[in-house]
């Protein structure tokens, strides 16, 4: 469980002193915990923060935790989401079921109920990391196919644009030579500055943001949003 100190995670819960007992204990197994007393105040702090792993109560004043559910995953279709309710009620789970929810447990949560349901999600975000590299929300390179996304959807690049990305992305924690970018993207091809700028220009044009930069003199880095 040393994993879940590398995650946020928002607790939503309407009864405060639920809410006050299981703070506690999540506070102490995550890098940071988000607290909201209801769905309305979930779903700003949600806006806010973006935490990895969302635990919501499901009947709740302002808005229920559906709801809640509901606005998130219409633009965020990876945020973990676990729900917990005091009723074991068909229609809402599988309502749950449709939104992709991690978990539905039924109240009172425990350690026996909550772990496993914390552990996969955490799983999951583990291999998600894995799997892609995140630029920004939304925006990422998948590992697995090669690609780029933009909301889920393949970014259209045409080759040099999505070697030259995809060179920075593989080499995210240092500065790419213009000798490199030349060797990997250009190939067999002589490369002028002119044209790794024209591809640049390009590329900047098609990007959610510019995670492009430029270091005078030595060649390109990648730079994430904040």
């Amino acid at each position: 469980m040393e994993k879940f100190k590398n995650y946020t995670i928002l607790y939503v819960e309407d009864d405060e002193g639920v809410r006050t007992i299981n703070s506690r204990f999540l506070n102490r197994m995550f890098k940071k915990l988000y607290e909201a007393k209801d769905g309305e105040e979930g779903l700003a702090l949600y806006k806010k923060y973006h935490p990895d792993i969302i635990l919501t109560d499901i009947r709740m004043p302002k808005m229920d935790g559906i709801t809640l559910s509901k606005n998130i995953r219409k633009t965020d279709k990876d945020t973990k989401i676990i729900i917990s309710t005091a009723f074991s009620d068909k229609d809402y789970l599988l309502e749950a079921i449709e939104l992709r929810l991690e978990k539905y447990i039924i109240k009172p949560l425990t350690s026996r109920n909550l772990i496993p349901a914390l552990l996969k999600a955490v799983e999951d975000l583990e291999k998600n990391k894995d799997e892609k590299v995140v630029l920004s929300k939304d925006f990422y390179y998948s590992n697995t196919t090669s690609l780029f996304y933009k909301d889920e959807k393949v970014l259209e690049l045409n080759k040099k644009e999505l070697l030259f990305l995809k060179l920075l992305v593989l080499n995210k924690d240092k500065v790419v030579s213009y000798q490199e970018i030349e060797q990997y993207v250009w190939e067999d091809e002589y490369m002028s500055l002119n044209s790794l700028r024209t591809t640049i220009g390009f590329l900047r044009k098609k990007i959610p943001f510019n995670c492009i930069k430029n270091i005078s003199n030595m060649g390109y880095k990648l730079k994430l949003e904040n």
